[in-house]
């Protein structure tokens, strides 16, 4: 039953996301019959009873883009226990196109995007040397069941590009190159599920498995959040656009194929996925960190954007 229910979740929720881009589409699309429209736009020559209408060409070096954007992020982890939920982001922005020749330009873009993470863990074991507050070696006895993460983002994009333009028509179809920086204004994390630390000393063959005030503990529940807080992403991209005809404004439409970033958590990474207490800190003082600030992360994924062009 749990499976049936998720699945009806995602159908709902791809649902409301369909119904959410057809708006869009359909206010971008109106306002770009709208400004390419004959009767406010075009010259309109009529005679012996043929219209001819003629485009005029008023596009410059220069002009700003608005943009919606729906995409599919994915995040790599090299933890295999880890199960990914499909993820889909939504977000908006605002583009500057410099053309110096007719078939090569530049792009500079500021914008928005955010998406929700929801990540599962069915069950995970370790064991990790260390030494406690007082300076005795010991094993640390780790495990983790039914664990359920839950990962916020709003990403600050600023993707730079060059593009190569090919006419066809009164159309344009482009393809182009870049990276894309992105800064996180949010990113928070929400965790819970049944976590075992226990404590074995060699040199005295003893296990502690239920001392919460020194840190160790035998499936207890946890709940924990925070903030993950990563570097500055670095994402290379590439994709295809296609612009339409217009005069005074054009519609245009692209997708973008993300290629994996560096790992933006490289520098704060801990000595295990649930490594537990350390310095034999109160079990009752303890959260976990989100499962990102342990092993090999990577972004990426496919973005579909539709806008258009002044």
């Amino acid at each position: 039953m749990r499976y049936i229910t998720n699945f009806l979740n995602q159908s709902k929720f791809r649902i409301d996301f369909i119904k959410i881009g057809s708006f869009f589409i359909f206010m971008i699309t109106s306002l770009t019959l709208e400004a390419g429209s004959p009767a406010s736009n075009d010259t309109i020559a009529t005679r012996n009873d043929a219209v001819d209408i003629t485009f005029e060409n008023t596009r410059g070096w220069y002009s700003t883009s608005l943009y919606a954007e729906f995409g599919l992020p994915t995040i790599e982890h090299s933890v295999n226990e880890i199960i990914f939920d499909d993820q889909i982001s939504f977000g908006g922005g605002l583009s500057f196109n410099f053309r110096f020749v007719d078939w090569l330009g530049i792009h500079l873009g500021a914008g928005l995007s955010y998406h929700t993470t929801n990540l599962s863990i069915p069950e995970y074991s370790d064991e990790i040397a260390s030494i406690d507050s007082e300076g005795d070696q010991y094993i640390k006895r780790l495990n983790a069941r039914n664990v359920q993460e839950e990962q916020k983002w709003l990403w600050l994009n600023a993707p730079v590009s060059l593009n190569y333009f090919y006419a066809f028509g009164n159309w344009e179809l482009y393809g182009f190159g870049g990276v894309e920086m992105r800064y996180a204004i949010l990113s928070d994390y929400s965790q819970t599920g049944t976590f075992t630390h226990q404590g074995y000393y060699e040199q005295w063959n003893v296990l502690f498995d239920d001392l919460p005030s020194l840190g160790f503990y035998t499936d207890r529940n946890i709940r924990s959040k925070g903030k993950i807080d990563p570097e500055m992403l670095l994402l290379p991209y590439f994709g295809i656009g296609v612009i339409t005809p217009g005069q005074n404004s054009r519609f245009f439409m692209e997708f973008k194929y993300y290629l994996n970033s560096q790992d933006p958590l490289k520098d704060s990474k801990q000595e295990g996925l649930f490594p537990g207490p350390i310095n034999n800190q109160s079990a009752n003082l303890f959260s976990n960190k989100s499962v990102m600030h342990y092993g090999d992360v990577a972004f990426g994924g496919l973005k579909f954007i539709i806008g258009v062009n002044f």
